[in-house]
């Protein structure tokens, strides 16, 4: 691998706030062709990727702030002015799912999830690589039941792991803090 592959990769940070332009139409299906390069154990394919374009952002944010409400999920007037705020800016939101299978003895569950966060990292590393930021959002009524059905993903089927955020950074942002890989390696002998 290159160093320049390399730096890419290591330079990559989460960036909440983005901003227009996101990617256009050859772009992402430039990052959704990353994506489906993640690891599949049994090439089970099951990622679901559902595109959620800037002037439907608003709507969306609406069912998720009153599906969180009817859940019992309390959202303070600040956190929903801030959510709004920082959603109103974002041109692409991706929603992140993936079918479970159910009747596979080969393949666990844990593995159908790991898949799904690979494909996911590879949207972010090459959305990075072009310029772009992400930012992988559990809020947005991820863990309710309503928010993914109306995203056509029915919950005893698909297992729903959040929104992308994807689009221009809104402001530069300084070098992410990582750990020494050392201080989280050992080395195995028998």
């Amino acid at each position: 691998m290159s160093s320049v592959c390399v730096q890419s990769i290591t330079t990559r940070r989460s960036q909440k706030l983005v901003q227009a332009p996101g990617p256009n139409a050859e772009q992402l299906q430039q990052l959704l062709a990353a994506a489906v390069c993640a690891p599949d154990h049994s090439a089970l394919r099951a990622w679901r990727f559902v595109l959620i374009e800037q002037q439907n952002v608003g709507a969306l944010t609406d069912l998720a702030i009153a599906a969180m409400r009817r859940s019992g999920r309390e959202i303070t007037e600040q956190k929903e002015q801030n959510t709004r705020k920082w959603l109103s800016s974002v041109p692409l939101l991706i929603g992140l799912a993936y079918k479970i299978s159910h009747d596979n003895e080969k393949v666990p569950e844990i593995e159908q999830t790991l898949s799904m966060g690979a494909a996911v990292m590879n949207i972010q590393n090459a959305a990075h690589m072009m310029g772009f930021s992400t930012y992988w959002s559990t809020g947005l009524g991820t863990y309710t039941d309503e928010v993914p059905e109306a995203l056509g993903l029915d919950t005893l089927d698909y297992r729903f792991v959040g929104f992308l955020a994807v689009g221009t950074p809104s402001v530069k942002l300084p070098p992410a803090q990582r750990p020494d890989p050392a201080t989280l390696t050992t080395t195995w002998q028998p």
